[in-house]
């Protein structure tokens, strides 16, 4: 099988990057990558004969781009990097492009005759559209949504043949869209185990519970602080890890004067800070799957989520499940694991178990099955339209 991978983005880099460095890294050791198209490259395990880049051009059109609140530089930088994909697409039995950046290029891989998938790390975008909209007008944020890709993600999961996406969540927003069952995909995400683990020290520390990721609206995080607020406490920290998005900006100064609240920039050392914390909550509002849920599960904390953070945690074993938006719930939660020690220590076990469960290894092989069974299905149909 010859795979051609494409994602307009730092392919090794962080986020959506590192996802599909591992998906990339599987189909390679499988035999079957044929050439992967990025906008910059930033690991060595694939090798750069396969691989065409923008290289530093790349790095400083995707930079402008996260920098660009509107979108539209973003969508411009999608669609020369599709164009330029498309162009330079070889014949290929399977083409798998990311959400957003490839309508061009599996419209060509379907004229080659190629099976072609996108990768819908997202819910539906009616979906994430109507939650944006939604946390904008209970936060009363004068934003415009960002509409320049919408119609283009729409026609890509309209032509494509099949659709790979991480958690249920996913799948209800695909169904409730109309999409056909038998187009997904499902395939959970997964988590280096060599990297995230319970910290070795036995320290002792204030009861700690961080969140991690980028601090905006739709992570949930101002619910969270409200949670913070409500229980009132003097004794213990919340530490809340990652970027500042421009929607909950205008919050930070009434967040730095509550009791034990610490924000901290983005790290690459995600995991000396989680290994050094009792709980994880992240109440997320809509995502695919959260990668930082696995990567907590795995330093063995307990993790208070959502049913749209597309986690694996299972409610009442590995963690909480509470609903969006749900303050009250948040208190109980965290109330519960700070108070029940036992029960933190059971769930902390449990998260560790869990997340073995989710190495890489098994997300590269679930990918590649999927190719397997899709292009044999691609074959027996068209061996049946050839005898007719």
């Amino acid at each position: 099988m010859r795979v051609v991978y494409s994602i307009c983005a730092r392919f090794g880099g962080s986020g959506i990057g590192y996802t599909a460095y591992h998906a990339a890294c599987g189909i390679y050791r499988a035999g079957m990558l044929m050439r992967l198209f990025a906008s910059s490259n930033a690991q060595e395990d694939i090798p750069a004969r396969l691989i065409r880049h923008w290289s530093v051009v790349g790095r400083v059109l995707k930079y402008l781009a996260a920098k660009d609140t509107t979108g539209l530089f973003d969508y411009i930088v999608s669609v020369l990097f599709d164009l330029w994909t498309a162009m330079y697409l070889p014949r290929c039995d399977l083409f798998h492009g990311w959400s957003g950046m490839c309508l061009y290029t599996l419209r060509r891989a379907r004229r080659f005759g190629a099976v072609t998938v996108v990768e819908r790390a997202s819910s539906h975008p009616n979906t994430y559209l109507r939650l944006l909209r939604d946390e904008y007008a209970r936060w009363n944020v004068r934003s415009k949504v960002p509409m320049w890709n919408y119609r283009r993600l729409l026609r890509e999961l309209e032509e494509v043949d099949y659709v790979t996406i991480p958690s249920p969540f996913v799948r209800d927003s695909m169904l409730n869209a109309g999409a056909s069952p038998d187009k997904l995909i499902e395939i959970p995400f997964g988590v280096d185990l060599s990297r995230f683990h319970p910290a070795q020290d036995g320290s002792t520390h204030p009861f700690r519970v961080a969140f991690a990721g980028q601090v905006s609206l739709l992570k949930g995080v101002p619910y969270l602080v409200g949670a913070w607020q409500q229980l009132g406490w003097k004794d213990s920290e919340l530490w809340i890890i990652g970027a500042i998005a421009p929607d909950v900006r205008y919050m930070l100064a009434g967040w730095r004067n509550l009791p034990g609240v610490r924000l901290i920039p983005y790290s690459r050392h995600l995991e000396t800070l989680l290994s050094q914390c009792d709980v994880f909550v992240f109440p997320s509002i809509q995502e695919g799957s959260a990668l930082v849920t696995y990567e907590a599960l795995a330093c063995g904390l307990p993790v208070i989520t959502t049913p749209n953070a597309g986690s694996v945690v299972r409610d009442g074993q590995e963690g909480f499940i509470v609903p969006i938006r749900d303050v009250d719930a948040l208190c109980d939660r965290m109330q519960r694991l700070r108070e029940d020690v036992a029960l933190r220590r059971a769930m902390s076990h449990a998260a560790l178990e869990r997340a073995r469960a989710f190495p890489w290894t098994a997300y590269q092989e679930r990918l590649v099955a999927a190719y397997l069974e899709k292009l044999s299905v691609r074959r027996l149909q068209s061996r049946g339209e050839g005898t007719r």
